[in-house]
């Protein structure tokens, strides 16, 4: 089975220390999420602390895929969420606030739905690295399952342009925010296992920041049932 992904919504706040409430909507039991995060530093060294919260009791749990900020590389930090499944929920709402040892502000938060993804182990292989150049690819992940999905999120502290991507969906998922940071995250099917993977960011300019990338992985096909074939057996009466 193939793992599909559909972007809820995104949300910002330039210049603030928290999103605010990211409307996310109804989710039914066996839905995976992604949650992709950005936020500006206003300086190269600042580490980042960052903190969901939702409104269900308790809090679902948010397991951290990969995290860059101004301690691993440049400015602009970039962190990645998933939920193995989301139970069922009405009305999901979160938000992401983030504070930093120099300054940490503006932060973007957008959401995926995931299925189709393996329930028993959802996250494939990661990688990261600086964003310094335009156009840059990631660096590689080798795939782990087909029909998974491949990730990519990334911030440029610069704010160089309107981010896009020869190979990634970016659709709803970008930013551009004047004199401050612009990013975007994306994604695209990976087709078959043990595969080199990575995607392509274009910038606008000389960025400098972040970039993280992950794959989903697919739920294993499931093998159709084999039923017995019965024989149909002729007796034949002798006569005596």
């Amino acid at each position: 089975m193939a793992a599909s992904a559909t972007l809820i919504t995104r949300v910002s706040n330039d210049g603030g220390a928290s999103t605010g409430n990211l409307t996310c909507g109804n989710w039914a039991s066996g839905d995976g999420m992604v949650l992709c995060g950005n936020c500006d530093e206003t300086n190269n060294a600042n580490n980042t602390t960052w903190t969901l919260t939702d409104n269900q009791t308790p809090d679902l749990t948010y397991v951290t895929i990969n995290e860059r900020d101004g301690s691993d590389g440049d400015g602009g930090g970039v962190i990645n969420y998933l939920v193995v499944n989301t139970g069922a929920i009405t009305g999901l709402t979160i938000s992401l606030a983030v504070s930093g040892s120099l300054g940490s502000d503006s932060p973007s938060l957008t959401c995926y739905k995931i299925t189709g993804h393996d329930t028993a182990d959802m996250l494939g292989g990661i990688n990261e690295g600086d964003l310094t150049t335009d156009p840059q690819t990631t660096g590689n992940i080798t795939s782990e399952t087909a029909g998974g999905l491949f990730f990519a999120n990334w911030t440029d502290w610069n704010q160089t342009g309107a981010p896009t991507s020869s190979d990634l969906t970016l659709t709803g998922a970008t930013f551009n925010t004047t004199g401050d940071i612009s990013g975007a995250s994306g994604y695209k099917a990976i087709a078959s296992a043990g595969v080199s993977t990575n995607g392509n960011m274009n910038s606008g300019g000389a960025p400098a920041g972040n970039w993280t990338c992950f794959e989903i992985r697919a739920a294993a096909a499931t093998a159709k049932a084999i039923f017995p074939r019965f024989r149909q057996t002729r007796f034949f009466r002798q006569r005596f």
